[in-house]
């Protein structure tokens, strides 16, 4: 159940999708190490952020936790859709250069977003404090494993069709999909 909960939240995730698109359409390397690497980021922040908020979760206003981790999520997307958004600019202007190893930043978006995934906590908190504290751990690997391979291969996906693509379709879905990022990191900064 863990696995799959997080299989689920890594492909519906708008914010996933929008992070890691720019980075693998066209790539000519290992998309799916590029999705692994994110996945583990993601991982290592869900852990870190729902292991302490296991113990001490019947205190925590999960709501307005949630409420400032949405917040703190659209940030990172806006700083990662404009990281991104350069990496197509520089592209754009020498064709010819060698695309950037994008597996190290999508370790670090990774991480970013696991540890401001206040949704994916709201997803967990239920099993969290339904078991034991093994249950609860093996529900968190399990989410996290889940989450990490269901990346992987959706990763690989998105560069599977981006190969079909020419390079200025390539180039443009590329900024479309940094438009649409940063439109919803500035969505989820607004109050509502």
């Amino acid at each position: 159940m863990g696995a799959s909960s997080g299989a689920l939240h890594a492909v519906t995730g708008p914010d996933h999708v929008l992070s890691l698109g720019p980075m693998v359409l066209g790539s000519p390397r290992s998309p799916w190490r590029i999705g692994a690497r994110w996945g583990i980021g993601h991982a290592v922040g869900t852990l870190l952020l729902a292991l302490p908020v296991s113990w001490v979760a019947e205190r925590v206003q999960l709501p307005l936790l949630a409420t400032v981790g949405e917040h703190i999520a659209g940030l990172v997307l806006l700083l990662s859709a404009a990281w991104s958004f350069h990496q197509v600019r520089v592209q754009a202007r020498q064709p010819q250069r060698a695309a950037p190893d994008q597996s190290k930043n999508a370790l670090l978006i990774g991480l970013l977003h696991g540890l401001t995934g206040a949704a994916s906590l709201m997803l967990v908190v239920p099993f969290l404090l339904a078991g034991s504290r093994a249950t609860s751990i093996a529900f968190l690997v399990a989410f996290s494993l889940g989450s990490t391979l269901a990346m992987a291969w959706l990763t690989s996906a998105l560069a599977r069709l981006g190969s079909r693509l020419n390079a200025g379709l390539i180039l443009e879905s590329r900024k479309v999909l940094c438009a649409a990022s940063g439109a919803l990191g500035a969505f989820w900064l607004l109050p509502i």
